[in-house]
């Protein structure tokens, strides 16, 4: 059975970028003896965990094998922006109204940029995109303040 790893965790970065280029060639990158130990970092149940050195080189290796980001660093980022985020309103409902309209309005805006190369079509469809990211980011920030119990 496959143990569950929570979405937006460092172990299931490490364990995405193993499916893409091993938990073998994952232990070499580090410097490590054993698979095994690579895939302890991966166990959310284990008290070893990944140095940021790794991290940095499982990025590389990532976008080296096909990867079209670095996983780690998106999600450190993400998750910064998390913790020091304010959602403007704690209702899942509205943060979900909102983030529904932002992104409807970043999708549209790419589909008239796909079809028009003027840069004020392009810009608008970032900042678009922009909006719809903070709303989807707000809802983030509301799931885990309320999972920590500030939204009880």
């Amino acid at each position: 059975m496959t143990k569950v790893r929570e979405p937006l965790t460092y172990q299931a970065v490490l364990t995405d970028i193993a499916a893409l280029i091993g938990w073998d060639r994952c232990a070499a990158i580090c410097g490590v003896r054993s698979d095994r130990t690579v895939r302890n970092w991966s166990d959310p149940d284990c008290e070893t965990e990944i140095r940021l050195i790794d991290a940095e080189r499982l990025d590389r290796a990532y976008m080296d094998y096909g990867g079209d980001h670095a996983p780690f660093h998106r999600l450190h980022a993400l998750r910064l922006d998390i913790a020091n985020r304010e959602a403007p309103d704690r209702d899942l409902a509205v943060l979900a109204g909102t983030a529904a309209k932002e992104t409807g309005e970043a999708v549209a805006a790419l589909i008239e940029a796909s079809n028009c190369s003027h840069p004020r079509t392009r810009r608008k469809a970032r900042k678009e995109i922009h909006e719809a990211i903070d709303s989807l980011t707000d809802g983030l920030a509301s799931l885990d303040r309320a999972e920590q119990g500030d939204n009880v």
